[in-house]
């Protein structure tokens, strides 16, 4: 096993990764059509927070030795497709902002799961994917108010 304390540590990384990336290809995604100037601004702003997420992780994956596990191709077509589908007849600031608090609420899920089958994970990495969920939370909450 890679320099890890055990396989959770690795597990709840590679979630906080993959969670990362998926948001901030779909936040590139929605960008690109949403018209609402402060909800650009928002979803711009949380880009960059999920990039910088992406590059921490997969950076503290390679450096214990472990290769990040990516989302699938088709992972990624169908939300893009997903994405499209859903903004075709519709670009207004409340579909655009629904999009994201769906996804956003689908990584919580994903890793609160991740979190919850390893309670023996490294309380470093452990604490890092709670705080990552209270500011998702936190990101939901100011949506709302798009929606």
């Amino acid at each position: 096993m890679p320099n890890f304390k055990n396989r959770q540590s690795a597990e709840i990384l590679n979630a906080v990764y993959r969670n990362a990336q998926m948001a901030y290809e779909a936040s590139n995604d929605v960008l690109k059509v949403c018209k609402n100037n402060n909800l650009f601004l928002e979803i711009q702003q949380e880009q960059a927070r999920y990039k910088k997420v992406k590059d921490n992780a997969r950076s503290e994956l390679l450096k214990r030795g472990a290769e990040p596990v990516e989302v699938s191709p088709m992972g990624k077509a169908m939300s893009k497709m997903g994405i499209a589908m859903k903004t075709f007849n519709n670009q207004s600031g409340s579909n655009i902002a629904k999009i994201m608090f769906n996804g956003t609420a689908m990584g919580i899920i994903d890793i609160q799961h991740a979190v919850n089958r390893s309670h023996g994970a490294e309380p470093k990495i452990r604490e890092s994917a709670e705080r990552l969920l209270d500011r998702e939370r936190d990101y939901c909450e100011n949506l709302r108010k798009y929606l």
